[in-house]
């Protein structure tokens, strides 16, 4: 819908709403977590969490919307009501870069041009937006139009720049054309000489933003966002058009519809789905999107995982991120920015390019993406190209339909994560072929045929930019020596690469550069060598990227100056540096023309679309089993399936917690530190009760990947508590396939002896050993590592 991982926000620029959505970033593991996040949230002028839970940092939010999980999304479309009854859209940013002002015309035959993505190769677009191609023979596809006011008559926008690659021989720079409003100006063009000055500080009126109060950080060029001179596009209405056959037909602009969905979700509308009071709604979409700063809205929304994963996780970041563009956040100050832009990155990448080079069938042939596992029940697949539906892997390993899965490789990951667990080893058991590059053993580590010692990150050298929006660039320095046979991962796949003969690296007269290579070439845009950039790294610590891409990352609003567009690993030209985003309209997209060709019409729009085992299309599931199941928070001494095996860790947090309001523990009978069976249709699990007022009546909070280390291998007691077990593994998200991995129906009682194996409610193996579940167990002080040759 915008640009690729523009889910990310720039919250290190301190925005003056600070928003978080559903997610703990206090204790998670990127850029803008810790004392970063904290620090934000005490100093923004309001502090609003979106959770159903009061997280640790929640609680200090001036707003809590306590929504039921997995209504993220008419929450979502109720706040951009409010912001639309209240006149607070960023009009200037919504009518030219949004494609709210393009007709929908709803008998229309979908149709529309060919163009590339962001993965693989064209895809013809089939939209019911008006193009000049309906209303003439000899019209152009990539013309969407539009009702101007002003002329009273339909005038178009020509988003032809992907036509470079669905036509050799088209050029955006030599098309005048290209990326303009009929009878508008265009924009400067980048002249592709590679100018040091910031051209887009040249070349726009503007200012500096102001925005970033940390001391040392550069700030970035605003251009002033560009108005209509000669046209007036409509956001309302309803028009006559006439096809190039002749036939009559009624247009209305995407915003109208746009705003109809939003008023179906009014905030009286939206309280009885998500359980967040109108007034609450109302109250914190005012604030939102009612600007402390007249030239930039209040800052971008952090969100994560958890809104992924309740099976309706595009429709949920769709809304999120219209909610951020129309009160006019979108690569604004605070706002959202997506992923730092540097050509700067670890040396997996150079797999990808060597390897397309040299096989005669590229991995997006039609004869290979028919294999892709889930294809067939989530046609957007053909769209990514790149990865297989989990759900649909662990169905054909245990079925082997529509064909046997027999070989896996992994690499720093667990398998047991994503989808039903239970179904995932079964998978795994199955396999003929399995190798795993890893840290340490693990359940899946315990499955694979050769297991390959991968380093820690202490022990290598490696280049590290920010993973969102934060704008810095540093280096991973070896603090320890690797023991050992261990061995950094991109050497271990290079290594795969050289047995069978594939180049590994960029250049032909040198397939299989040295890590000392490797390292020279990753930095080459900013440094002279490694061991350059290292010691310039040592001395004076992180780089800002606004000063070394000052007409990228150092430049607001990059979809007006055209640097939206260039990906990451161009060098600008005027062929690639043009205004807009990477949509097919070239547009910040509501109505999403790549959902709408594989999904229809019906999918265009963002809109709530509860799973199949929800309360409300289930009720009678949900009578036997009335407990929502969240899970997937963030703990202080685990990071997913990490670390289980280091005694200092299971000293501090032995064995999983469950999160269970009071009020409800005494209804149940469980007390503080119970074991309790948690149980669903396709599975049940133990957990000890952790009574906490801050989760809401009938709603209980799950630890995620537990296993047992002390407990037999391979298994290593999984099956006591990974709540995985627990998941239905015949229903996800329909678009992208993500596993309904929260928010599913359980019960809750109490784990008794009449009730446990063996006797015991605390997990134990058949002779009745117990897992460890105390700090002061003494097979503790037998985990301590003695390293050989080390003093002990």
């Amino acid at each position: 819908t915008s640009e690729y991982n523009h889910s990310w926000s720039a919250t290190v620029e301190r925005p003056p709403v600070f928003t978080i959505w559903a997610s703990t970033p206090e204790g998670s593991n990127y850029d803008e977590a810790g004392r970063s996040v904290i620090d934000e949230a005490m100093q923004a002028d309001t502090f609003i969490s979106v959770d159903p839970r009061t997280t640790n940092l929640g609680k200090e939010s001036d707003i809590h919307l306590a929504l039921k999980g997995g209504t993220d999304t008419a929450l979502a479309l109720a706040m951009c009501h409010v912001i639309i009854e209240n006149d607070l859209v960023d009009w200037k940013f919504v009518k030219r870069w949004t494609n709210a002002c393009f007709l929908v015309v709803d008998d229309k035959e979908p149709s529309g041009p060919p163009v590339p993505h962001i993965f693989h190769g064209p895809t013809m677009v089939k939209t019911k937006l008006l193009t000049q191609a309906d209303l003439q023979e000899d019209g152009s596809p990539w013309k969407y139009m539009v009702w101007d006011k002003a002329s009273n008559s339909l005038k178009w926008f020509n988003a032809s720049a992907d036509q470079a690659k669905a036509n050799p021989d088209y050029d955006p720079a030599a098309d005048p054309e290209c990326g303009i409003w009929e009878g508008e100006k265009p924009y400067p063009r980048y002249d592709g000489t590679g100018n040091a000055d910031n051209w887009s500080e040249r070349t726009f009126a503007g200012q500096w933003g102001e925005a970033n109060v940390r001391e040392g950080h550069a700030q970035c060029w605003m251009p002033e966002l560009q108005d209509f001179e000669a046209i007036d596009p409509a956001t309302e209405g309803s028009f006559e058009v006439t096809f190039a056959d002749g036939s009559k037909h009624t247009a209305v602009p995407v915003w109208q519809k746009f705003a109809e969905r939003c008023a179906e979700y009014a905030p009286d509308k939206s309280a009885e789905i998500t359980g967040v009071p109108a007034e609450k709604v109302t109250e914190a979409a005012l604030v939102y999107g009612t600007r402390k700063d007249p030239r930039w809205g209040n800052g971008g929304i952090m969100y994560q995982l958890a809104v992924e994963h309740h099976g309706n996780s595009i429709m949920n970041c769709r809304a999120i991120e219209l909610l951020t563009a129309i009160t006019g956040n979108t690569d604004g100050p605070g706002g959202q920015r997506g992923a730092t832009k540097l050509d700067v990155n670890y040396m997996g990448n150079f797999s990808d390019q060597s390897y397309s080079k040299t096989i005669d069938t590229p991995l997006n042939h039609p004869e290979i993406m028919e294999k892709q596992l889930g294809r067939d029940k989530h046609p957007l697949f053909e769209w990514w190209a790149l990865w297989a539906n989990a759900n649909s892997i662990w169905e054909a390993g245990v079925t082997g339909e529509p064909y046997p899965v027999k070989g896996a490789v992994c690499q720093s990951g667990d398998f047991m994560n994503m989808g039903n667990t239970t179904m995932a080893w079964e998978t795994l058991q199955q396999l003929d072929f399995m190798f795993d590059i890893d840290l340490w053993h693990h359940p899946t580590s315990e499955m694979a045929d050769i297991i390959l010692p991968c380093t820690h990150w202490l022990e290598i050298a490696c280049p590290r930019q920010s993973q969102g929006s934060g704008g810095a660039l540093g280096a991973c320095v070896p603090c320890v020596e690797p023991l050992a046979e261990a061995r950094y991962d991109p050497e271990i796949v290079e290594e795969l690469y050289r047995r069978v003969g594939l180049p590994w690296g960029w250049d032909e007269n040198n397939p299989y550069p040295t890590l000392e290579e490797k390292l020279d070439y990753v930095v080459r845009e900013v440094s002279p060598s490694w061991e350059a950039f290292v010691n310039e790294f040592q001395e004076n610590g992180w780089w800002d990227v606004k000063k070394i891409r000052p007409d990228d990352w150092g430049t607001y609003y990059r979809f007006q100056t055209g640097f939206m567009k260039k990906a990451y690993t161009d060098e600008p030209t005027a062929s690639n540096v043009i205004p807009g985003f990477n949509t097919p309209t070239m547009k910040q997209e509501i109505w999403c023309t790549i959902m709408e060709t594989f999904h229809g019409a019906e999918d265009a729009l963002p809109d709530y679309r509860p799973n199949p085992d929800s309360r409300d299309r289930n009720p009678e599931l949900w009578d036997e089993y009335p407990v929502q199941c969240l899970t997937g928070r963030r703990i202080p001494v685990y990071f997913h399936s990490e670390h289980r095996q280091l005694p200092w860790c299971r000293e501090v947090w032995p064995v999983p917690r469950v999160e269970i309001n009071p009020e409800d523990a005494a209804e149940w009978g469980i007390e503080q530190g119970d074991w309790v069976w948690i149980e669903s249709p396709h599975g049940k699990i133990r957990e000890t009760a952790d009574l906490y007022y801050g989760i809401p009546r009938g709603v209980i909070n799950c630890e995620h990947t537990w296993w047992y280390p002390e407990m037999p291998a391979p298994e290593h007691g999984w099956r006591y508590s990974a709540v995985n077990q627990l998941v239905n593994n015949d229903i996800d998200d329909p678009h992208c396939g993500s596993a309904i991995v929260r928010g599913y129906p359980v019960k809750v009682y109490k784990a008794t002896a009449d009730n446990s194996p063996f006797g015991n409610p605390c997990p134990c193996t058949e002779d009745g050993t117990e897992i460890i579940h105390d700090a002061s167990d003494a097979r503790l002080k037998d985990w301590a590592p003695v390293y050989e040759g080390r003093d002990q």
